[in-house]
């Protein structure tokens, strides 16, 4: 009788282990399945997302860009030239004038610095707002006409040079406030446009070429 029982109970134990060896061979193939499952998605979300387009601009933004680099380019090299006027100061400059190239002014006459008078004997006439006495009016006055932007950024910087900015300026913020004070425009809100811009835009980057 004891040899039976001896007998019946290896052989539970000998069942017990293969059950339990069975139930965890189960696990093992099943976290593997669940971990393939999880590395095949991770590989299919890696494809998706690199089939995605990395520039998501909008074509505002891209013509944004486009503007500032034209007019950075010009700027950096002649404030190399000259140390006259921050490139910054030129970039915000013209984004504000011009409206970001779209311009009467700037489209017929490369004038995206809305200066005045005439040069080498060309000028033209364009609408433009003044502010009398606090008040915005909108008068037509002469405005110099440039054969490109290289020129007019030339020109720009000898008038900002002479008439509104003292030689080794070269702190942005400064150069804005000057520039309103000293007259070169009549909006009594110019120099925080010109800052409010350059920090935006980041175009400080440019007065380290």
């Amino acid at each position: 009788m004891a040899k039976k029982r001896r007998r019946s109970q290896k052989k539970k134990n000998s069942q017990g282990t293969a059950t339990i060896i069975f139930l965890l061979a189960l696990f093992v193939i099943g976290g593997g399945m669940g971990v393939r499952y999880v590395m095949d998605n991770y590989i299919a979300d890696q494809r998706t997302q690199t089939s995605k387009p990395a520039n998501s601009e909008t074509p505002e933004q891209r013509q944004q860009h486009r503007f500032i680099n034209s007019v950075a380019k010009p700027a950096v090299n002649v404030y190399k030239d000259n140390h006259q006027v921050l490139p910054s100061i030129v970039i915000a400059q013209a984004i504000v004038e011009s409206n970001w190239g779209h311009s009467q002014l700037y489209q017929e006459a490369n004038n995206p610095f809305g200066i005045k008078g005439s040069y080498n004997g060309h000028t033209k006439s364009f609408p433009t707002s003044e502010y009398v006495n606090g008040k915005e009016e909108r008068i037509n006055a002469n405005f110099r006409v440039y054969p490109n932007l290289a020129a007019a950024i030339l020109d720009h910087d000898a008038v900002v040079a002479q008439r509104f900015l003292p030689p080794h300026v070269t702190n942005y913020r400064t150069a804005a406030k000057l520039l309103q004070q000293n007259g070169y425009a009549t909006d009594p809100s110019y120099a925080k446009k010109l800052v409010s811009v350059i920090n935006t835009y980041s175009l400080n980057r440019f007065d380290g070429y």
